[in-house]
């Protein structure tokens, strides 16, 4: 090992839930670190750009239903980050197939919020002086003595953090994994293999001219090869007209591992009529291996053992708001909260 180092707590995974746990634990005294092996803090809550345009690639919006999460919300708000409400529903539709003359946009009258510049500006705001650790890769969680080891590799090579407690927010599979390797034992071990993940194929498209979908620019698919289609310019993210495409479960599932060109023309052909004449000049493909929980848990988070917690939206709900409930109540039940 080229390091060794002692921590308070190690939060494995800088997503919304290990940046909320990170934040309350910082709130409550605690000296929190994020290791995390992406190069921003965020993980599903992401945003990249294409050409000249900003995508949300993860997370297309949130709402707010917690208390809880009303004041986080508010206090992000008020540390200047730019939350904005995008709109009351969006636009539904049977299929992609069925095109968009058919689409219903009436609203439900509950908020949902973007936040402007793009989605990953939420976990920037909540990651706001934390000590966060990107492109470091978890390996195994070891017990030690009445605290615990992570082996961790970076680009320096491997490293080992001792630590007072862990938070553990990877998906479920992912966290399993690591405590596996370090051979810790978990009571509830087959409940928890049994949170199973769906898959996303994400198509972003660059257009050489807006779109114009249904109002308000965010449409939600019953069935077929498309789940849901956003303009990226209608919900606050980019100036450059730019769509971003959430492949169905099922054919997210189905093509995960076909070649990238083959899954580009399919989702192009299919969201084709809902262009309105507007052309694709540039597209990148990207996939979530973990796109979301398909049955959550309601735990919102596990004591695996005395100072090592389970946390993530498979424990909590398949939202924005599901994962930052998560990662406040790991917080919680390491400080008593």
């Amino acid at each position: 090992m080229t390091g060794e180092e002692r921590v308070d707590v190690a939060v494995v995974g800088a997503g919304l839930a290990g940046l909320a746990a990170a934040r309350a634990l910082t709130a409550a005294g605690r000296r929190p670190v994020l290791v995390d092996k992406g190069r921003r803090p965020g993980g599903r809550c992401a945003t990249r750009s294409l050409g000249g345009a900003v995508v949300d690639t993860g997370a297309q919006f949130f709402t707010v239903r917690s208390d809880a999460f009303a004041r986080l919300v508010a206090d992000l708000r008020a540390d200047g980050c730019p939350i904005r409400e995008w709109s009351q529903g969006f636009a539904r539709a049977g299929s992609v197939t069925d095109g968009p003359d058919g689409a219903d946009a009436s609203s439900d009258g509950h908020p949902r919020h973007s936040v402007t510049g793009g989605m990953n500006g939420l976990a920037a705001a909540l990651a706001r002086d934390l000590a966060v650790r990107p492109g470091t890769r978890a390996l195994a969680v070891r017990p030690r003595g009445a605290g615990w080891v992570l082996d961790l590799l970076d680009g320096d090579g491997p490293r080992r953090v001792e630590a007072g407690a862990v938070v553990l927010t990877a998906p479920v599979p992912q966290s399993l994994a690591l405590l596996g390797a370090g051979g810790v034992e978990v009571a509830d071990l087959a409940r928890l293999r049994g949170l199973t993940y769906e898959p996303c194929l994400t198509l972003m498209v660059a257009l050489d001219r807006p779109a114009a979908l249904p109002g308000p620019g965010g449409v939600q698919f019953a069935a077929g090869p498309v789940g849901w289609l956003a303009d990226n310019v209608a919900k606050g993210a980019s100036a450059e007209p730019a769509l971003t495409v959430h492949a169905s479960g099922d054919l997210s599932e189905a093509a995960y591992d076909l070649d990238g060109d083959r899954v580009t023309a399919l989702l192009l052909d299919a969201v084709a009529p809902w262009l309105r004449g507007a052309r694709p000049v540039t597209t990148d493909l990207f996939r979530w291996r973990y796109s979301k929980p398909r049955t959550p848990a309601d735990d919102g988070a596990v004591a695996v053992v005395d100072g090592l917690v389970l946390a993530g939206d498979a424990l909590a709900g398949a939202k924005v708001e599901g994962a930052v409930t998560s990662g406040l109540r790991a917080a919680g039940l390491l400080t008593g909260g």
